[in-house]
């Protein structure tokens, strides 16, 4: 059997965590604290991202210094491209529908 690191060591229903709780009551304890104060940061940090990308896709410097590292093309290049590959012109709203 070959270790996945995305799989538990051991299945834990309901009664091996009866079982530890019992057993070990202090650290299942510490655990329980652990995650849930590892889930507050992990979703308070994903705010955070979320805020950083909201403010690089509207800020000008931000937007020209990711050009510059080739992150991002001008928007020239970008509706170019779409003619290129063939998208052509864009379909009018009225044959997108049924």
């Amino acid at each position: 059997m070959q270790y996945d690191p995305e799989q538990p060591f051991f299945n834990l229903d309901d009664d091996t965590i009866d079982h530890l709780a019992h057993e070990m009551p202090q650290i299942t304890g510490e655990l329980e604290k652990l995650h849930h104060l590892v889930d507050k940061l992990s979703r308070k940090g994903q705010r955070r991202m979320e805020k950083i990308r909201r403010h690089m896709m509207t800020c000008g410097v931000c937007l020209s210094k990711q050009m510059r590292l080739g992150l991002l093309m001008p928007i020239e290049d970008y509706w170019e491209s779409g003619r290129m590959a063939g998208a052509g012109r864009l379909p009018k709203l009225e044959w997108m529908t049924n």
